[in-house]
């Protein structure tokens, strides 16, 4: 992977928050930026797996009833619950190299499931559906 580097003058509240969120996640400074940076913009095309591209494309083929099934679903409960043992473990030791691939997988799956969840919310909203119920005040 290339890679480049820059310097970024931070005020010191953030910088304690990065600091912070990466002891408590038994990580560096710098992959908590670079995690945040990455959750924040956009993925290019490139940068989608095959595969997710590919279930992203089929979406807008779908009828209305098989996108409300999308954009509900959710990830299955005992890869839920391990997704979450993982979490909880790796703030108190460091994993272990089986430990970190099946958390790296869980969290691609987890995040996988998020983008077709919200480009399926996106295409019935477009379709003319509430997609998310009003807060009322």
């Amino acid at each position: 992977m290339n890679e480049q580097t820059i310097t970024l003058t931070l005020p010191n509240s953030i910088y304690d928050r990065i600091r912070s969120t990466a002891q408590a996640a038994s990580i560096t400074s710098e992959e908590v930026i670079t995690q945040s940076v990455s959750l924040l913009l956009p993925a290019f095309e490139s940068d989608i797996p095959p595969n997710l591209r590919f279930n992203l494309t089929k979406l807008p083929l779908l009828n209305d009833i098989q996108l409300w099934k999308t954009a509900n679903s959710r990830m299955n409960n005992n890869q839920q619950l391990r997704l979450e043992e993982l979490a909880e473990l790796q703030k108190h030791r460091s994993l272990t190299r089986i430990e970190q691939s099946e958390l790296d997988n869980l969290m691609n799956e987890a995040q996988q499931i998020m983008l077709c969840k919200a480009e399926s919310r996106r295409i019935l909203a477009q379709r003319g559906h509430i997609v998310f119920k009003p807060i009322e005040h």
